[in-house]
């Protein structure tokens, strides 16, 4: 049986002058849309990782001078300061007062200051310091860093 009834202009199939050419049809387009938004996703999740693994930049200036006086500091107690852009820990020991970089050798997480165990602790990895800066415990692959200072009047100055 065939359809007798008019077909209107609508229902015309386009000659071949009127088609898409091959390379420009919804499943090209839907392809590479995809492919857009999967690189899209990929550089945004790139770009997080990036910003977490490197330290933010400094906002303090490079020659700005770092003292502290020696009362801020009391025997066995920590104080957590800037120096260069850098975040330091002054500690007062028996042995005096010392000054480490704060930034754990492992992935740079903040160390802090254990006053009561006497050494310094790395919340992220669990990575361990004595009061000298060496390795106790923990993935960290070498002592913290020494800070030079002296004390000059009473004052702790960052050399």
């Amino acid at each position: 049986m065939t359809d007798t009834r008019p077909q209107s202009e609508d229902n015309v199939m386009p000659d071949a002058e009127h088609s898409p050419s091959p390379g420009t049809n919804r499943r090209w387009f839907l392809q590479w849309s995809f492919f857009g938004l999967v690189l899209a996703t990929l550089g945004m999740a790139a770009n997080v990782v990036i910003r977490y693994l490197m330290p933010a930049p400094s906002k303090l200036s490079k020659a700005e001078e770092v003292t502290v006086p020696v009362s801020q500091v009391p025997k066995g107690s920590g104080l957590m300061l800037k120096h260069q852009g850098h975040p330091v820990v002054a500690i007062h020991t028996e042995q005096g007062i010392t000054a480490f970089n704060a930034t754990c050798t492992h992935l740079g997480c903040l160390v802090k200051w254990v006053p009561e165990k006497k050494e310094f602790f790395c919340p992220c990895h669990a990575a361990r310091f004595s009061e000298t800066g060496e390795v106790l415990a923990g993935p960290a692959p070498e002592p913290l860093h020494r800070m030079p200072i002296e004390i000059v009047n009473d004052q702790i100055r960052f050399v």
